[in-house]
C-alpha cells in the first residue's frame, strides 16, 4: 500500500443527521411526498469528499437499533435523546438501499456503536502504518487521534472542513487525544446522558488534567486538589466519574471481519443509483456520477487552458485591438478587500472565449512585471464604457462599483451568473462561483486558500506572485463566461427574460450608484444616543437584579431560564425557551419580563447600530456605504449589510432617534422619503380581484376602516380606533397567511374568537379566500408559485407528510407572490428613477432603499422636481387593477422625512 493513499471512514448516522438538519428550513420532498433532504445531503457529502480528497479507500460505518453494552452498564445511557424525526426515519431504508446499490463497504454490529467499529478499524489500520481519516465531528472520536489517525470534521458553504491532528485536538479541547476519555469522564456528555462530575466544566477539567494528567491520578491525589469546592464535587461524584469513563471509552477490539480491498473506491458503482435518485426527483448528481459523460479527475486534466499575462503596454494595446471586435466580455477584478468601497485593484482579468483568459497585473510582489493602474484604466476606459460590448460577470456589481470609484462607468452590463442562478435555482443556499462551476461544468476551480492561505495566516492578493494569481484570476473570468453560456438558455426556457434583463440586470447599476452615493451619519448624535441608552440599560439591569435577588448574565439564555422558571416559577412555554415571542406571552405574569424585553431591545440597538455605525464610516467620503444584495431573499426583496439599514425599527422611539442621525452632508440640503402606501394590500386586491378591496382603493377609502365596518357590521362612522386597529392586524395577517392561532396571539383573544373573525373576514372578502385556496392548489399542482414578473418559489413542501412543514409552506406560498411583486415594483421604479435623475440633471441622489421606501438627498431648489419625478415613477412602474399610491415627506433628517 502507498502511504499517500487515504482511507476515509464515514460515521454514517452522524452524516445522515447532519444532512437532515442542514436543510431543516428548506427540506426537499419528492413529487410523491417522500422526504429526501437526508438522502440528497448524504450523497452530496460523499461525492464532495471524493472530489476534494481523492481517497483510495472509503467505507460507511453505521449504528444498529440494538441496545449496546453501554446500555447494559447504565440504563440511562442516551435516555435523554429525542426519537428520530418521522420525516428522517422515512429516509433510512431508501438510504440503506442506495448504499447497497453503490456497492460501498458498510460495517455495523449489534451490541456496539459505530464509534466502536470506527475505533477498531482505525486501530487495525494504524498498526499497518496506514493513515486513516474519520469523517465525523463527534468529540468522542477525538480519543483515537494520533500520528496515523485524524478526524475530518466536515464544513459547509461558509466554513471549510477541519482536520484534527494531535495539535488541533489540544488547541480545541485544551487536552491531548489520550486525555479526551478522562476529560469527558469529568465534564460528562449531555447528548449521550453521560453524567460526569456535576459542577466540573471544561475549564476545570482541563486544569485538573494539566495538573494530574488523568482521572486515576486525580483520585489517587485527591487531597492535593486545592479547590475545596471542586474536591468535594469530585469525591461526591466519584462513582459517576468512573462510570462515565467506561461509557466514553471506545472498544477497539470489536470482533468483525473487514477487508481493505472491499473499501477500494474503484468498487463503487455510482451509475447504479441514478434511476433510484430519479424516482426521488433528484437529478442534480447525474453529470457528476455518470462516468461516461463526465469524470471529474479526467475533466480537469483534459481541459487545456490558454491563459496569458498582459504585462506590457504593447500586449495591452494588442488585447484592446482584439476586444474591440468581440460581442461579449467576461471581466473580473482581483482586489485587496471584499469591501468594494475600500478595495484596491490588484489585477484585471478578461475572457471572451472558453478556456482562454487574459490577466493584467497592477500590484504584485517585487520581481514581477506589472502595469501602472492609471495607464491601464486610461487604455481600458473606452472599452469598459462601450455600449457595443456586453459585459458579463459573477457578482459584477462589486467590480462595477470599484471601477465607478475609478471614474469608469460600466453601463452595458448584460449578464450576472450569480443573479441568474438565484432565479434559475432559488432553492440553493449558495451561488458561489466554484459551486456553479461544479454544477454546470463539472470542473473544480483553484481554491483561493491555495493563493492566500487560511484565515489566520492569510496574505493580501497583491502579495501573490503573478504566475499564481494570473491562473486563478483568468479562471474566474473564464468559468464565469462558460457558465453564462449555459445559463442564458435556462433563463429563456424558464421564461425569466423580462425579470432578468429588464429588472435585475439594470438594477445592478442602480445599486452601484446608491452604494457609491452612500449615507451621511451624524456621528456625534449617534455617540450621545449610545451613552444615553447605556444609562437606561444599566438602570434596567439594576431593576432586574433587584427583582430576581441575584446578579446573573442577562445575555445567557440558560441563566435567564434558571431565574424565570426555577427561581420565579413562571410557566414554561416551549420548554425553557427565553425567546422574545415566549417572553411576550409571559408579560402579564411578572413585572421582570417588561424590563428584560426592554433590556434586550435597547441592547440590540446599541450593539447592532449605535456602537457599529461609526465603524462603517468611510473616512475618505465621510459617509456610510452599505452593500445591497439581490440574491438573499426568496421573494426578491433587497437586503443590505455593513450595515443593515433595513432592520432599524421604525415603531420605537429609539429607532426613530437613530433615523435622526441620517441627514444630508450639506446642511442646506434635505432628506426626502417616498413610501408605498399599503402596497401589499393593493397587490392582494389585484391578485384576488376582490371587489370590496378594489372599490376601496379606487375610491381612496381607508381600507382598515372599510374592513372593520364589513366584519363588524358597522357604518363607517361607527368604526372605533380599536375596531380599525384589529382590522389592520387582520388585513396584514391574511397577507402573511396567518391562521387562528397567530391572530389570537396578535389580538390576545381566544382561538374561537379569532376563528370567528377570520370566517367573517372571508365572508365579506370572498375573493381573498379564493385567491388563498387557488394559490395553494396551484402550488401543490405546479410545485411552485410565482410573482407578477415570473420569479418562482418552489412549493414542493406542500406534499410533505409533516403537517408543520405543510402549514409553513402554505403561509409562504400565500405571501410570496404578493411580497415578491412588491419587490419587483420598487425595483422597476428605482431603475426608471435612476435614469430620469441623470436625464433631467436633478441635483439629488438616491441614497437608500428600505423595504417599500426610497430615500433621497436633494438640493432644496430641486425638491419639487424630485417629488414630481419619483412619485410618478413609483406609482406607475407597473400597472395593476388598483391605483398605486405613494406617500412622501421631507426634512432635515430621515426621521423628519419619514
Amino acid at each position: 500500500m502507498n502511504n499517500s493513499d487515504k482511507v476515509f471512514l464515514i460515521d454514517g448516522m452522524a452524516l445522515i443527521y447532519r444532512s437532515y438538519y442542514a436543510m431543516i428550513k428548506n427540506p426537499l420532498i419528492s413529487s410523491k411526498g417522500q422526504p429526501t433532504s437526508a438522502i440528497y445531503g448524504f450523497i452530496n457529502s460523499v461525492l464532495k469528499l471524493i472530489k476534494d480528497e481523492n481517497p483510495k479507500y472509503i467505507s460507511v460505518i453505521l449504528d444498529t437499533k440494538a441496545k449496546t453494552f453501554r446500555h447494559k452498564m447504565y440504563s440511562e445511557y442516551k435516555a435523554t435523546r429525542k426519537p428520530m424525526p418521522d420525516d428522517l426515519s422515512e429516509q433510512i431504508t431508501p438510504l440503506y438501499e442506495i448504499l447497497d446499490l453503490l456497492n460501498i463497504s458498510v460495517y455495523k454490529k449489534d451490541g456496539f456503536e459505530a464509534d466502536d467499529l470506527l475505533g477498531t478499524l482505525a486501530d487495525k489500520l494504524k498498526k499497518e502504518n496506514i493513515k486513516t481519516y474519520i469523517y465525523s465531528s463527534d468529540k468522542d472520536l477525538m480519543q483515537l487521534v494520533d500520528e496515523n489517525v485524524f478526524i475530518y470534521s466536515p464544513g459547509n458553504s461558509f466554513v471549510k472542513h477541519k482536520i484534527y491532528d494531535q495539535k488541533e485536538v489540544l488547541a480545541k479541547w485544551g487536552v491531548s487525544p489520550n486525555q479526551i476519555i478522562d476529560y469527558l469522564s469529568l465534564v460528562g456528555d449531555t447528548s449521550d446522558n453521560v453524567p460526569g462530575v456535576k459542577g466540573v466544566g471544561s475549564k476545570t477539567a482541563v486544569k485538573l488534567l494539566d495538573e494530574f494528567n488523568n482521572l486515576n491520578e486525580i483520585y489517587n491525589s485527591i487531597d492535593l486538589v486545592s479547590n475545596e469546592r471542586i474536591k468535594d464535587k469530585l469525591i461526591t461524584c466519584k462513582q459517576n466519574a468512573i462510570l462515565s469513563k467506561k461509557l466514553v471509552t471506545l472498544d477497539l477490539n470489536v470482533d468483525f471481519s473487514f477487508n481493505l480491498s472491499d473499501m477500494d473506491l474503484e468498487n463503487i458503482t455510482f451509475e447504479k443509483i441514478i434511476p433510484y435518485l430519479h424516482d426521488l426527483d433528484i437529478y442534480t448528481f447525474d453529470k457528476i456520477i455518470n462516468k461516461k459523460e463526465n469524470d471529474l479527475k479526467q475533466n480537469n486534466q483534459k481541459t487545456k487552458k490558454k491563459y496569458k499575462i498582459i504585462d506590457s503596454s504593447k500586449k495591452i494595446d494588442s488585447l484592446i485591438k482584439t476586444i474591440k471586435n468581440i460581442n461579449v466580455l467576461s471581466i473580473d477584478l482581483e482586489t485587496t478587500d471584499i469591501d468594494a468601497i475600500k478595495a484596491e485593484i490588484v489585477g484585471i482579468s478578461m475572457c471572451f472565449k472558453s478556456n482562454e483568459g487574459y490577466y493584467i497585473p497592477i500590484q504584485c510582489p517585487k520581481g514581477n512585471n506589472k502595469l501602472d493602474l492609471e495607464i491601464v484604466l486610461d487604455k481600458l476606459k473606452p472599452i469598459l464604457e462601450s455600449n457595443k460590448i456586453k459585459f458579463v460577470g459573477q457578482n459584477i456589481k462589486y467590480d462595477a462599483l470599484i471601477l465607478r470609484r475609478n471614474d469608469i462607468f460600466v453601463s452595458n452590463i448584460y449578464f450576472d451568473t450569480m443573479i441568474a442562478e438565484s432565479l434559475i435555482s432559488p432553492e440553493k443556499n449558495s451561488y458561489k462561483l466554484d459551486l456553479l462551476s461544479m454544477d454546470y461544468l463539472n470542473y473544480k476551480m483553484v481554491p483561493i486558500e491555495d493563493l492566500i492561505g487560511e484565515k489566520k495566516n492569510q496574505i493580501s492578493m497583491k502579495d501573490v506572485p503573478v504566475k499564481d494569481i494570473s491562473y486563478y484570476a483568468c479562471e474566474d473570468a473564464d468559468i464565469t463566461f462558460q457558465i453564462y453560456q449555459k445559463q442564458i438558455k435556462k433563463i429563456k426556457d424558464l421564461n425569466l427574460q423580462k425579470l432578468f434583463y429588464d429588472v435585475e440586470i439594470p438594477l445592478i447599476n442602480t445599486l452601484v450608484e446608491i452604494e457609491y452615493n452612500g449615507v451621511f451619519i451624524d456621528e456625534e448624535l449617534i455617540k450621545n444616543l449610545s451613552n444615553e441608552l447605556m444609562k437606561k440599560i444599566n438602570n434596567l439591569t439594576k431593576n432586574i437584579f433587584e427583582i430576581s435577588g441575584v446578579e446573573f448574565n442577562l445575555n445567557s439564555p440558560k441563566q435567564l431560564a434558571e431565574i424565570l422558571f426555577d427561581q420565579l416559577q413562571l410557566k414554561k412555554i416551549r420548554k425553557r425557551s427565553t425567546a422574545v415571542e415566549v417572553l411576550e406571552r409571559l408579560k402579564d405574569y411578572h413585572p421582570i419580563i417588561e424590563y428584560i424585553l426592554e433590556y434586550r431591545h435597547l441592547s440590540k440597538l446599541v450593539n447592532t447600530y449605535l456602537n457599529t455605525l461609526p465603524n462603517f464610516v468611510n473616512h475618505l467620503t465621510n459617509r456610510v456605504h452599505t452593500s445591497f444584495n439581490q440574491v438573499i431573499a426568496s421573494t426578491g426583496r433587497l437586503s443590505s449589510n455593513k450595515p443593515n439599514f433595513q432592520n432599524i425599527p421604525i415603531k420605537t422611539d429609539t429607532g426613530k432617534q437613530i433615523r435622526k442621525a441620517i441627514k444630508p452632508q450639506n446642511k442646506d440640503d434635505l432628506i426626502i422619503s417616498f413610501d408605498y402606501s399599503q402596497i401589499e394590500l393593493r397587490i392582494l386586491a389585484h391578485y384576488s380581484n376582490e371587489k370590496n378591496l378594489i372599490d376601496a382603493f379606487k375610491n381612496n377609502i381607508d381600507i382598515h376602516t372599510r374592513t372593520a365596518a364589513l366584519i363588524y357590521g358597522l357604518s363607517k362612522d361607527e368604526v372605533s380606533e380599536k375596531h380599525r386597529r384589529i382590522a389592520k392586524i387582520i388585513n396584514y395577517s391574511i397577507v402573511y397567511g396567518a391562521g387562528p392561532y397567530r391572530i389570537s396571539q396578535e389580538l390576545k383573544i381566544t382561538m374561537k374568537e379569532a376563528n370567528n373573525i377570520i370566517n367573517n373576514y372571508f365572508m365579506r372578502y370572498p375573493g381573498i379566500k379564493k385567491y388563498i385556496e387557488n394559490t395553494i392548489d396551484d402550488g401543490f399542482k405546479n410545485e411552485y408559485v410565482s410573482t407578477f414578473l415570473g420569479r418562482k418559489r418552489n412549493t414542493v413542501n406542500l406534499r410533505s407528510s409533516n403537517r408543520n412543514i405543510v402549514e409553513a409552506e402554505k403561509r409562504a406560498a400565500i405571501n410570496m407572490p404578493i411580497q415578491g411583486t412588491a419587490s419587483e415594483l420598487i425595483k422597476v421604479a428605482m431603475n426608471n428613477i435612476h435614469g430620469k435623475i441623470k436625464e433631467n440633471n436633478i441635483k439629488g441622489k438616491m441614497i437608500l432603499q428600505v423595504h417599500d421606501e426610497l430615500i433621497f438627498e436633494v438640493k432644496k431648489n430641486d425638491i419639487n422636481k424630485i417629488i414630481e419625478l419619483v412619485a410618478d415613477e413609483m406609482e406607475n412602474a407597473i400597472e395593476f387593477k388598483v391605483p398605486i399610491k405613494v406617500d412622501y415627506s421631507y426634512g432635515k433628517n430621515w426621521y423628519e422625512a419619514h
